[in-house]
Formats: structure tokens, C-alpha cells, sequence
């Protein structure tokens, strides 16, 4: 076996479990009878509630997408669901994306009806995230559709199984192994599916599943329990999605095309081109279609698709997104065009006639009503904008705008820097009533394509109100810097730190990462440290000398120690409490590396010692004493190449997919506060020695503002000032009121 220093590289590990957010219970006890007390036998008097933070907005506005249930309006969805009508005329929401069966009750609710608890990091021997049981303590692995009978129970397709979630909400698997990919037919307890991706009721209560396994991809379930394979041969053409009518005949969807089946005609073609693609209407031989994404039936049988064009793998935003009836002779036409939208997933009809569809742009999802007479509104979710080129935009509070928000440094007077990571010519500022500006930069030399630019993902600021943040350096020979940038914005190079930090080394390959310094702590006096991604600690002077402080470069592992005798893994952010000591997260790419995640703390003479954090543990999600506790680091386990954007790159998908790495920061009585980008929650580490979650709920995400916990989203960048803490969320700056 392969080792790195200090610590054994593991082949495989367990999946960590998710731990559920502790709640703080206070329990009253009551006297009675005989009992006797202090109190002369009276109800004893339940000691305070624990103080708690107060959650609130400071500047910009996050944006329509995440996990949050709620009133409709505030309700967040990561991405288009999958509908069914319930007889009650709710409607279930399949969110594949966050794990999820949800419900939008007709009176405007969004809850969760069962799973929603998030897989854990990630690991090369991920099993899947399954369990049956009541609510939120059942865990699907991708529930991509589903289906609601006549007596109110839902149907799931989850991957390799159905699940069933009956009126109570208790989730039992109803057919498939999970796991396991086959096709055998038979009972429930021997039958097998593959890839489950949509499903559909018959009115006889016959389920018919669409599956990815074999070369027969539709399978029946009656209602006796018995898997049975349709005689439907799979063409290259793949179908998509079905819906079955009244008589029991299957309309399905074959790439740009409309495919009817019953056991007496077998296949043939209802409408579209298998050949040609485009949004033209006409008979069954000219009519053609995009995307066909989903299909669904009125009260009186009629067919509609959810058609999109062009289709989605021609490189546009333009797209255009349709509701199209086909008639029972094939005749296509257009009833619908739906603006704004660049992707839709699930189309269903009220009784009314109604079209209701869910949909989304890069920026937000949500789920829309389309009634006859023309009039439109969005029932759940929020329906943000589209903006091709979206740039920072100063204002106060919700006006300001920013795009990819990462570190943050206080200075003297109490503003606020802050790097936002679309731009690198200029600085952002928020000064304490929430306005925010911008400070542009007065380079030098202004970066090429080929020089090193700011990442903004590390910053920090010296007794002078100096900032410093690092470069980003992708290909190899590109300088690994280390800017200082004075209050008026004049921005020139500290050092070069392209020897302290070269390519990491290991199994006989070499790795450049796309940020050498994830961290940087300044000192009053000019002194700035800087951590490196290959498990090295440098100490700059005012004047630009570099010098080793702890760890070894490119010798990752995990080794408390002096100076260079220390090991680090993959380093991160770093904080400075007022003795002066270093804290830096590590561990950030526990995945390859096989140590988990940590935080290290170095004193002023290179002692490095571990505060918290389990190395011999992948990375998770486990409050309690400081020593055991379980810590995630980083918002995808690899360095994701979207952290740091090369000059001149498209910000667009940078802005909702990029989970970021954690960030620590320190306040005046020595308690450390830890950022968990996975998760979507801070975490404290007490000088009492216990880790604890102080801000948000894990696995949701969104904003909700008040007492905490709150919801929160994807924090990274994290300051302390005062009694507040204030941290980066998606396309904004928040805070909280830290308890006295």
C-alpha cells in the first residue's frame, strides 16, 4: 500500500452518515407530591434558555435557487421537479437534486414530505444514499419522478428501485434492489430495475416504469405485485419520458419524435422527425420538435408535450420553451410559448385545463400556472432574471449585486472588504450601514492571459489597513503570488512564492493546483503568512523575504510537531486569534489524499498542534468534543477547477455551481468559526473544546432570515467584529449577532 507521510492512504472507506442537526432541548421538571426542594416543593424553575444569534442581511440579494421550504414565495428548489397531481389537488415534487420528495399544497406550501437529508462528501466507494422510514429520516438517491394513486400514496423513481411513500409519509422500497441493476421479472422480492427515470399510473392502478437496463426499457407492475417486461425494443433514439391514457396505451417520447404503443399495434409513430429537429407545427409528417421533455393529458384525454428549442446540447441561452397539443391524428400545434426559461422538466394539467410546469435558468427554478384565458403566475419558487453577462452592482443593502463573493477582511474604520471573484480590477467595499462600492485597482502592471491574477480567495489585512490576497496560477511556470494592495488601491506583487509552493508530487504524476496559497493571515506589523495547498506555512516580512515557518513542501500528512518536523495535507484558509497564534484548515482533499479533514493550530514559534477534527476520519458531519468531531471542508471533496476562473472566463456557471472551501475566523475570546460550504452551515469550535453548528440547517439552502439557526447558503468567506459575525453567502454579504 502506498502511504504519505504520517498517515496510511486508504483503497476504500465507509460512507459517512449525515448527523442530523442538534437541536437544544430544555427540559422543565417538574415537583409534585412529596417531592421536596429548594423551591418547597414547587415546580422547579427551568434554568435560561441558551442565548441565540440574530440572522439578517447586510448587502446584495441571494438568488432563486436552493432547498428551502416554507411559504410559496420563498420556497427554493436547486432545480426543475418532477409533478403528480395528488386527488386533493396538492401537487408532489420529485427534487432529484436535493434528495427529496416535497409538497406544494393548493393553500401555497412547500414542505418536505420524506428524505431531503444530503449524501455526504464525497468518497470513491459511495454507496447509495438510501433508507426507508418516516419522513426525514428516509434518504433517496436521485427521486426523479413520481406518481400519486387514488388513495393518496406516492410512488418515487429512485434510481435502481420504487419507493413508496404511503399517506402517513413512511417510505418503504417497493420493487427494485438498491445497488443493484437488472431486469428480472417476477415478484416484488426477486424482480429488478435499472436506472428508474420516470413512471406513470393506469387507471386500473397498474404502474408502468421507464427503465435504463436492457434493451426492454419499459416495465409493468400490477397491482398483485408482478414485474413484467414490455415488448418494447430500445432504440438508439432513447425515450425519455411516457404517459399512459385511460385505455392504457403509452405515448412516449423517442429523442425528437412521438411514439404510441398497445399490445395490439405494437410501436408506431404519432408525430415528429427522427431525422430533423425544429418548433415547426403541421401534420404528423411536418410537424417538428426540439427537446421533448415531458408529456401529459388533459381531463379529456387530449396530448401536450413540453417541447424545448434548439435543444440542449447546441451551445445558447436563447432557448424557447413550449406547451404543443397533438391531436389524435398527429397534427402538431403551438398553445404555448413560455419566456424567460432556458429549461423546463415536468408538465401537468389541472382540472380547469390549466398547464402548470417547472421550470428554470441558470439562476433560479420555479414552478408556473399557465391558465386559458392568458393570465400566468408562479406558485413556488423564485423566478430570477436571466442575466447573459451579469456584472457587480454597488447600492445599499439588496441593490448592491455581487456575482462570486469569497474572502473578506475588516479594516480599522469598519468597512468591509470584500473579493468577489468575478472581477479582478476591482475591490468591493461594505461599509457598516450595508452600502457597498467598489475600490478599483491601480496595477503595476496590468494581468495578462498570461500572467498570474488575483483569486480572491484568500484575504487579510494588516495594523495599516494594507490587504493582501494570492494569485491564481493554473499552468505550469505561471508565478504563484502574493499582491499587497494600500488603501488608495495601489496594487503591486509581495512576494513570489512560486519556489515555496511547486506542483504536488504523488504516484508519480505531478499536480499543479489553480490556487498555491489558499490562506493568508497579516500581522500588525507587516508580517503576512501564507498557507499553500502542498502542506506549507510561509512567513513574509514587510520588505517580501519568505521564510518557512511549519510543514514540508509537497510532504503532505499529519503530524503535529516543530517546524518543518509538522505534516500538513491539502492546506486552507487560515485565522489569527490576538496572542497571535495561527489557525489553518487542512485536509482539504481528504478524497485523494486519505486524511481527513482538520484544524492546526502554530504558534508564534512554528508549534503546530491539532485543535479539532479527525484525520483518520473522511470528511462529515459530527458536532460534539472538539476531538472527535467530524468537519467538512471544502464544498466538493476535489479543488474544483470553477474556484479559480482563468482571465477572461464566462462567470455564469461559476456563480451556481462553485461550493467553495472553507474559511475560519476567530473573535476576542478565542472561539473559532468555521464555514462548511457542503452543508450550508457554521460551525463553532469553543474554547470549551466542543464544535458546535451555529448558523444554518444542513443540507438547506437559501436565506432565511431571524432567530438562529436560519437557513443559509453555501457560506465561504467568514470575519469577526465585535459581537457580529459576517460571512459571504451565494451572491451576497450576511451576518449574525454572536451571543454575549
Amino acid at each position: 500500500m502506498q502511504t504519505l507521510p504520517g498517515i496510511p492512504l486508504r483503497a476504500s472507506r465507509p460512507w459517512i452518515a449525515v448527523a442530523a442537526l442538534s437541536l437544544s432541548l430544555m427540559i422543565a421538571s417538574c415537583g409534585g407530591g412529596d417531592s421536596s426542594d429548594s423551591n418547597g416543593g414547587g415546580p422547579t424553575t427551568p434554568p435560561p434558555a441558551a442565548p441565540k444569534g440574530v440572522l439578517s442581511m447586510v448587502a446584495g440579494a441571494t438568488q432563486g435557487t436552493g432547498y428551502q421550504d416554507g411559504a410559496a414565495a420563498d420556497a427554493l428548489f436547486a432545480a426543475p421537479p418532477a409533478l403528480a397531481f395528488t386527488p386533493t389537488g396538492d401537487l408532489m415534487l420529485a427534487d432529484s437534486t436535493n434528495q427529496a420528495v416535497r409538497k406544494l399544497t393548493a393553500s401555497g406550501t412547500v414542505s418536505t414530505v420524506a428524505g431531503g437529508q444530503p449524501p455526504g462528501p464525497f468518497s470513491f466507494t459511495r454507496p447509495p444514499n438510501y433508507a426507508d422510514g418516516p419522513g426525514s429520516t428516509a434518504r433517496f438517491d436521485n427521486p426523479s419522478a413520481v406518481a400519486v394513486d387514488a388513495a393518496g400514496n406516492t410512488y418515487v423513481a429512485d434510481n435502481y428501485t420504487v419507493r413508496k411513500i404511503d399517506s402517513q409519509g413512511v417510505v418503504t422500497t417497493l420493487a427494485g434492489k438498491t445497488g443493484e441493476c437488472g431486469t428480472n421479472d417476477g415478484p416484488l422480492q426477486i424482480a429488478t430495475l435499472c436506472g428508474v427515470n420516470a413512471l406513470r399510473l393506469d387507471g386500473a392502478g397498474n404502474l408502468y416504469v421507464m427503465s435504463g437496463g436492457g434493451n426492454r426499457p419499459f416495465r409493468k407492475i400490477t397491482p398483485a405485485g408482478v414485474v413484467s417486461t414490455l415488448p418494447l425494443e430500445r432504440s438508439w433514439n432513447l425515450p425519455y419520458t411516457f404517459v399512459v391514457d385511460a385505455s392504457g396505451a403509452l405515448f412516449i417520447t423517442a429523442g425528437s419524435t412521438i411514439q404510441k404503443y398497445t399490445p395490439q399495434t405494437g410501436l408506431v409513430q404519432v408525430a415528429g422527425s427522427a431525422d430533423a429537429r425544429g418548433s415547426m407545427d403541421g401534420d404528423a409528417a411536418t410537424a417538428r420538435f426540439g427537446t421533448l421533455l415531458d408529456l401529459a393529458l388533459d381531463a379529456s384525454g387530449k396530448l401536450y408535450a413540453l417541447d424545448q428549442y434548439p435543444p440542449a446540447y447546441e451551445a445558447t441561452q436563447d432557448r424557447s420553451i413550449a406547451v404543443r397539443r397533438i391531436g389524435e391524428d398527429g397534427t402538431v400545434s403551438t398553445v404555448l410559448r413560455i419566456p424567460d426559461a432556458q429549461t423546463a422538466r415536468s408538465l401537468v394539467i389541472d382540472a380547469n385545463g390549466s398547464f402548470i410546469v417547472s421550470l428554470g435558468n441558470s439562476l433560479s427554478a420555479w414552478i408556473q400556472k399557465f391558465r386559458l384565458d392568458g393570465t400566468t403566475s408562479v406558485l413556488a419558487g423564485k423566478a430570477t432574471p436571466y442575466e447573459p453577462k451579469p456584472v457587480p452592482v454597488d447600492g445599499t443593502g439588496s441593490q448592491a449585486r455581487f456575482i462570486a463573493p469569497l474572502a473578506m477582511a475588516f479594516v480599522k474604520s469598519g468597512a468591509l472588504y470584500v473579493g468577489d471573484a468575478s472581477s479582478i480590477t476591482t475591490l468591493r467595499k461594505v461599509e457598516s450601514d450595508g452600502s457597498t462600492g467598489t475600490v478599483p485597482l491601480t496595477w503595476d502592471t496590468v494581468p495578462t492571459a498570461v500572467q498570474s491574477i488575483p483569486s480572491w480567495r484568500a484575504m487579510a489585512v494588516d495594523g495599516n489597513d494594507n490587504l493582501y490576497t494570492a494569485s491564481f496560477a493554473s499552468v505550469p511556470n505561471q508565478p504563484s503570488y502574493v499582491y499587497k494592495i494600500t488603501p488608495q488601491g495601489a496594487i503591486r506583487v509581495l512576494a513570489d512564492l512560486s519556489p515555496w509552493f511547486p506542483p504536488f508530487e504523488y504516484a508519480g504524476r505531478s499536480y499543479k493546483y489553480g490556487s498555491p496559497v489558499n490562506g493568508l493571515v497579516a500581522d500588525a506589523a507587516g508580517n503576512v503568512y501564507a498557507a499553500g495547498v502542498n502542506g506549507t506555512i510561509v512567513k513574509i516580512t514587510p520588505q517580501g523575504t519568505a521564510s518557512l515557518l511549519a510543514g514540508s513542501a509537497g510532504a503532505l500528512g499529519h503530524q503535529d510537531g516543530q517546524g518543518s518536523a509538522a505534516r500538513f495535507s491539502v492546506l486552507g484558509n487560515m485565522t489569527m486569534d490576538a496572542a497571535g497564534n495561527l489557525y489553518v484548515v487542512d485536509g482539504l482533499h481528504d478524497a485523494f489524499t486519505g486524511i481527513g479533514p482538520t484544524i492546526r493550530k502554530i504558534t508564534p514559534a512554528g508549534v503546530v498542534s491539532t485543535v479539532a477534527g479527525r484525520p483518520d476520519l473522511p470528511a462529515g458531519y459530527v458536532d460534539g468534543p472538539a476531538a472527535s468531531a467530524q468537519l467538512t471542508v471544502a464544498g466538493y471533496s476535489t479543488l474544483l477547477i470553477a474556484a479559480t476562473q482563468p482571465w477572461g472566463t464566462d462567470f455564469d456557471d461559476f456563480r451556481t455551481t462553485w461550493g467553495g472551501t472553507a474559511s475560519l475566523a476567530a473573535d476576542a475570546k478565542g472561539n473559532l468559526y468555521l464555514t462548511d460550504p457542503r452543508y450550508s452551515v457554521i460551525r463553532k469550535i469553543g474554547t470549551d473544546g466542543q464544535v458546535s453548528t451555529v448558523v444554518g440547517q444542513a443540507g438547506r439552502r437559501g436565506f432565511l432570515a431571524g432567530e438562529a439557526p436560519g437557513i443559509i447558503h453555501t457560506p465561504v468567506g467568514i470575519a469577526v467584529r465585535d459581537s457580529k459575525l459576517y460571512f459571504t453567502t451565494r451572491n451576497a454579504v450576511a451576518q449574525v449577532t454572536l451571543p454575549q
